[in-house]
């Protein structure tokens, strides 16, 4: 007796399943990715994960933390700049980056890293990393050589 089975590949079956298992960012990985180009990185991927998730008032937190993580960013790149034209020493202490991610984790990162794990477990479609990885360079290289160059321009 021959049963016809629904084919594996079809496309109601794949949304179906893209239903159940939203491709997301690994939030842990996440977490550790913003220790090299920084907590901003993290909470805009966290942002994007609670987004897909369809927690939106997450996702609005998330984007809180990225926009104040950016704030910090800039004025710290700035900073060096005004104290020189002010003829003091207005750098922020080199622990800010490490206490920016420490915070993030504490307040915002670590409650989708518990999410998920209970929520989806490991049966989540895992978004690649190599785009939103080099966008963050590419990010981070224009802020370093726009503050450079003010330096520049506003030093003589």
């Amino acid at each position: 007796m021959d049963i016809s089975l629904p084919a594996v590949s079809s496309t109601a079956y794949s949304i179906a399943v893209a239903a159940e298992r939203p491709p997301l960012w690994n939030p842990r990985a996440a977490t550790l990715w913003g220790l090299l180009l920084s907590p901003a990185f993290s909470a805009y991927i966290h942002m994007r994960n609670w987004r897909a998730l369809g927690q939106e008032d997450k996702a609005a937190e998330a984007r809180t933390w990225c926009y104040m993580v950016m704030g910090c960013i800039v004025v710290s790149c700035f900073l060096p700049v005004a104290g020189e034209m002010l003829g003091r020493d207005l750098s922020p202490p080199s622990a800010t980056a490490l206490g920016l991610l420490a915070a993030w984790h504490l307040w915002g990162g670590r409650a989708q890293e518990r999410y998920v794990a209970a929520v989806i477990g490991d049966s989540y479609v895992r978004r690649p990393w190599s785009k939103s990885v080099f966008s963050a360079i590419g990010v981070f290289t224009a802020i370093v050589v726009a503050s450079a160059l003010l330096t520049v321009i506003l030093l003589p």
